[in-house]
């Protein structure tokens, strides 16, 4: 209906320059009527103008979306005033396309927000630089160690190769300590180098740990385990993130140059809206990611109060008992620790959660009290502990599952820690030790 409106308004502009072409033929034999065919002259001019103004106007709007998107500008407000009286439905999609966009374009500023929140909680000095040795990303802690105040990256990117003058002779996944002198201080600086690749080149990840600060391996391996995890989040967002825009790309250009109206069918407008819901998806994962890493980060301060191991233990049983088989070994002695009940719980569910995965069927809990010490015991029937992996297991982000977050004992560590408590761990042939000792 709207392309027939179209042809019908360009075959009445068309007669209209026909019979006004006709008025000038007739005129050009009667000089007396000069005027009249000045008039007629100029209205014909006029004519052509408009017609071809009005014939290009949708390919202009289409042409300045387009260009618009290209250049990742969602303020544009699609022209309504002319397209809707013709071409109402395709006026409608691309309104909603870049509404969409300008979805995008608002996703992508938060997720590099949480990013830039994220990496900022590390004590760990992180850099990502390109091939041209330019500054993709940065946290506070590199300036700390670097005691650079000033946010110039030009100036930052010289103290950096000033004071680690043999950076890029490091390779992609080695490290080595380099000593250096900082206002008059002498540090020794960790340097780990990781690599991803990004829109056909290699961004180079360098993290700088100050080892003087009495770090143990445990910590510093966190660290390492922590950037490789930044590493495949970040890969993971921006993958998908490539591969849609090459989709968009396909969409709505060919060989660079834009496609005309009439080359864009409802194919192209559906993959470019399914492509956003990918990126939205994606941003998503990464919220999550981020919401686990403040989890692990964020324990709050206990509020201690004094409660019953046994109606602990119930509360537990209670809340697996359609999961796995919970065996509760009441003490003869009333046994109570001092502890905050929904932290314990956490602890709890945390360990039982890691029992299950491990195909356990039956978990006993028990409590003992000996010199002082309250000890509470988590035994399950599942499939053990690798050794070589058992000094792993408390790292942050560690995780031999394919859909683990890394994160369970460790937090369960980091309420320990809180309570003045430690926990330990012992592998068994048939199932795995865990005791929570205050």
């Amino acid at each position: 209906m709207g392309f027939n409106r179209f042809i019908i308004n360009v075959i009445t502009r068309s007669l209209l320059l026909a019979l006004t072409a006709l008025g000038i033929a007739f005129l050009f034999k009667h000089s007396e009527w000069l005027f009249t065919l000045i008039f007629l002259c100029l209205l014909f001019i006029f004519q052509i103008y408009f017609l071809i103004r009005y014939a290009t106007k949708i390919n202009r709007d289409l042409a300045n979306f387009l260009v618009h998107i290209k250049e990742q500008d969602t303020t544009l407000a699609f022209s309504k005033t002319t397209i809707d009286k013709t071409f109402k439905g395709l006026s409608k999609e691309f309104e909603k396309i870049n509404l969409e966009f300008k979805k995008v374009n608002d996703d992508k500023i938060k997720k590099q927000h949480l990013l830039n929140q994220l990496i900022n909680q590390v004590g760990t000095g992180i850099i990502i630089l390109n091939e041209q040795n330019e500054i993709i990303l940065q946290n506070r802690s590199i300036k700390d160690i670097l005691s650079v105040t000033e946010s110039n990256n030009t100036a930052l990117i010289d103290k950096l190769f000033s004071v680690f003058e043999n950076l890029n002779s490091l390779n992609i996944g080695e490290q080595k300590i380099e000593t250096i002198q900082i206002n008059n201080l002498t540090r020794r600086i960790l340097i780990s180098l990781s690599g991803i690749k990004e829109d056909y080149q290699t961004l180079k990840i360098y993290s700088f740990h100050d080892i003087d600060r009495e770090i143990t391996d445990y910590e510093l391996q966190s660290w390492n385990g922590l950037i490789k995890v930044l590493s495949h989040e970040i890969m993971n967002t921006v993958t998908p993130i490539s591969t849609v825009v090459d989709t968009l790309k396909d969409c709505l250009f060919i060989e660079e140059n834009a496609k005309k109206l009439n080359e864009i069918n409802e194919k192209d407008i559906s993959d470019t809206i399914r492509g956003i819901n990918i990126l939205e998806n994606r941003i998503i994962g990464l919220q999550d990611f981020i919401n686990k890493f403040r989890q692990f980060l964020d324990v709050p301060v206990p509020e201690l109060k004094t409660i019953e191991i046994n109606d602990l233990f119930k509360s537990i049983s209670e809340t697996y008992k359609n999961k796995i088989t919970v065996i509760c070994k009441s003490t003869s002695q009333s046994i109570k620790v001092l502890v905050d009940k929904d932290l314990m719980e956490l602890t709890f569910i945390n360990i039982v959660k890691n029992a299950i995965e491990a195909q356990a069927s039956e978990i006993i809990l028990s409590a003992d009290k000996c010199n002082k010490r309250i000890r509470l015991s988590i035994k399950d029937n599942g499939n053990g502990i690798d050794p070589k992996i058992m000094k792993k297991v408390f790292l942050p982000f560690y995780t031999t599952k394919s859909e683990g977050s890394g994160i369970g004992l460790s937090l369960a560590r980091q309420i320990m820690f809180a309570h003045g408590g430690n926990i330990e761990i012992e592998s068994l042939k048939n199932g795995t030790i865990i005791k929570l000792v205050f």
